[in-house]
């Protein structure tokens, strides 16, 4: 009898474990904020959208600085990543960047249709995922 119910607490156990987290559970990523943002900056640069969201939490606030909302969420990063990548050829030159405990701070150049554009970024990363950046241009 005792042997039959530690069977079954250990079975109840493993389905549970097999289970899986929640779907809306974000898992922290080993990642210092600085390793998160040139992750993303790679990836842009190949065009490699899976990876690119890979770096962002899945609510991520998008601004224009300082607090002009852009959009929130991954789905909304995903529409913006597909349409410039669809559109051709894409790029990004970082040419400072400053860190701060869970801030990265990027000047850098975006290159889209023969067109740079200059930007300070600001991303916040927080458990290896960006969770809002904030864009300064003119």
């Amino acid at each position: 009898m005792f042997r039959t119910g530690v069977l079954i607490l250990f079975a109840g156990f493993l389905i549970a474990g097999c289970q899986g987290p929640a779907q809306d559970a974000e898992v922290s990523v080993a990642r210092s904020p600085l390793e998160t943002v040139n992750l993303r900056m790679r990836a842009y640069n190949e065009h490699d959208l899976d990876t690119i969201l890979s770096t962002y939490s899945k609510n991520v606030q998008i601004y224009t600085y300082p607090d002009r909302s852009l959009g929130t969420g991954k789905s909304r990063l995903e529409g913006l990543f597909e349409e410039m990548f669809r559109e051709g050829a894409v790029r990004v030159d970082i040419h400072h960047q400053i860190t701060k405990d869970s801030y990265v701070i990027n000047h850098e150049t975006v290159i889209s249709g023969g067109e740079e554009t200059e930007y300070v970024s600001i991303y916040e990363v927080r458990d290896g995922l960006i969770r809002s950046v904030r864009f300064v241009r003119d």
